[in-house]
C-alpha cells in the first residue's frame, strides 16, 4: 500500500503528533509511507520539520502547501498555483494508493490533484478539530465529490458528518488517537515538583494544563478553586500552559478573586512536563483545544490522575462519570467545585477512579490507532472502483 499523508502546516501542534506516528507505525508494517509538510517560513525552535529529522520517517517539504486562501496575499496565490501545478504530476510518478489530508487546505489541492489521476487515488479526510466542519456549501461539496473515507476522534462528530452530510456511515471510522507511552514511562520515577513550586507536601492540587486562551474557561477553575477554599484552605491550583492570551484568561480573574497564593502558573514545561502531571491529585479539563483530541487529558489518564471534565463533546468518549472521572456542565463553577470536593475528601476514590482512567488509558497506543486505520485503508480500498465511478 502507497500512502501520502498531506499536512499543510509547519507547526508543531496536537494533531501533528499522531500524524507522524501514524506515518512511523505503517512504514513498520510495511507500508510505503510518504508525508508531505510545509517548511516553516521563519526560523523556529520547533517545527514538523525538526521532529522528522529527529524520527526519521520518509518526507518531503517540496510542496509550499501555504493554507491562507486569499486573494490579497500574493505569496499565498503564488505557492497555491506552486502546489496546484506540481502535485497532479508528483502524483502521476509517485502512483499513491491514498491520499490522507488532515486540513481543509490540503484536502482542497490533494482532492484535486487526486481526482485527476490516471489511476483512481482514494481520499481520506483526518478531522483533527474539536467541532465538525461548519455544513456551508463549500464542506458539502469538498466531503460529496472529493472525500471517499472520513476519520474523526469523537463519535459525537462522527455521527454529526452522517446527520449533516449524509455522509455514508459506513465509510466513516472514529479513531482513538494515540499517546507516546515510550516517553510517558522513560519519565519515571517521576520527580517530586511540589517543592519547585512552593506546594507543601499535603496540600491538595488541582491542575490542568492548556494554551489558556479565553474559550478554553479558565476562569471557571478559578472560581471553583475559591469555593473549595473555604473548606481546604491549603488547596493549590496548578496551572501549566502559556498563552498570548494569559493576561486576560487567568491572570486578571487571579486577581479579581484573590487567589494569588493559593494559583501556580507553571509556564510550559518540556523536560519536566510528566513530573508536573504527576503533581496533581485531581486533573481538570473544561474544553479541548481546536485539535479536539484532549491530549493532556489522555495524559493525565496515563499517569493515573482522577478527571473532572466538562461534559462537552469528544470529552465524553474518554471520561465514563462516575468510573475514571467526573462529568460537569462546562460553565458551573460550584458543579465542578462539587465533583472535586467529593474526590479530595476521599483518597480511596481517587486512586480507584485513576486506576480506571490508566486502565482505559492503555487503548491509546499506536498499535491499536494504527490497527484500526489500516483496517479501514484497505476496506476502502476493496471498494475503489465505486468511489471513482
Amino acid at each position: 500500500m502507497k500512502v501520502l499523508h498531506l499536512f499543510s502546516d509547519w507547526k508543531w501542534t496536537g494533531p501533528a503528533e499522531p500524524v507522524l506516528n501514524l506515518c512511523r507505525e505503517l512504514e513498520k508494517r510495511g507500508h510505503e509511507v510518504l508525508l508531505a509538510y510545509r517548511r516553516p517560513p521563519l526560523e523556529v525552535s520547533d517545527s514538523i520539520e525538526k521532529r522528522v529529522r529527529e524520527t526519521g520517517i520518509r518526507a518531503t517539504g517540496q510542496f509550499r502547501l501555504n493554507h491562507a486562501l486569499k486573494l490579497y496575499n500574493g505569496f499565498a496565490v503564488g505557492d497555491n498555483l506552486h502546489d496546484f501545478i506540481q502535485l497532479p504530476r508528483f502524483f502521476e510518478r509517485k502512483r499513491f494508493d491514498i491520499v490522507n489530508v488532515h486540513q481543509t487546505h490540503g484536502h482542497v489541492i490533494g482532492g484535486l490533484a487526486a481526482r485527476r489521476s490516471s489511476h483512481g487515488i482514494l481520499i481520506i479526510r483526518t478531522d483533527h478539530k474539536r467541532d465538525p466542519l461548519k455544513p456551508t456549501w463549500g464542506n458539502r461539496f469538498l466531503l460529496k465529490r472529493y472525500t471517499d473515507g472520513l476519520m474523526t476522534f469523537s463519535e459525537i462528530s462522527r455521527k454529526a458528518y452522517c446527520d449533516s452530510y449524509s455522509f455514508p456511515v459506513e465509510r466513516t471510522e472514529k479513531i482513538t488517537p494515540a499517546l507516546d507511552w515510550k516517553t510517558i514511562e522513560s519519565r519515571r520515577p517521576f520527580r517530586d515538583m511540589r517543592q519547585e513550586f512552593g506546594i507543601g507536601g499535603t496540600d491538595p492540587v488541582v491542575g490542568t494544563v492548556a494554551r489558556f486562551q479565553r474559550y478554553r474557561r479558565t476562569e471557571i477553575l478559578l472560581r471553583a478553586i475559591k469555593l473549595l477554599a473555604a473548606e481546604f484552605p491549603s488547596i493549590k491550583g496548578l496551572l501549566v500552559g502559556r498563552s498570548s492570551q494569559m493576561k486576560e484568561s487567568v491572570i486578571k480573574p487571579m486577581e479579581q478573586l484573590g487567589l494569588g497564593g493559593q494559583v501556580v502558573l507553571a509556564g510550559y514545561r518540556t523536560e519536566d512536563y510528566f513530573d508536573t502531571i504527576a503533581a496533581m491529585d485531581i486533573f481538570v479539563f473544561l474544553m479541548a483545544g481546536s485539535d479536539g483530541t484532549g491530549r493532556a487529558m489522555r495524559e493525565a489518564m496515563a499517569l493515573g490522575k482522577p478527571i473532572v471534565a466538562s461534559n462537552v463533546g469528544g470529552i465524553t468518549d474518554l471520561v465514563a462519570h462516575g468510573k475514571n472521572g467526573f462529568l460537569v456542565p462546562p460553565r458551573n463553577p460550584k458543579d465542578l467545585a462539587k465533583y472535586i470536593q467529593i474526590l479530595l475528601e476521599d483518597k480511596e476514590k481517587r486512586e480507584k477512579m485513576g486506576l480506571a482512567g490508566k486502565e482505559m488509558a492503555v487503548n491509546f497506543s499506536d498499535e491499536i490507532m494504527v490497527e484500526s486505520i489500516s483496517k479501514m485503508y484497505n476496506e476502502l480500498l476493496t471498494k475503489k472502483n465505486v468511489f471513482s465511478s
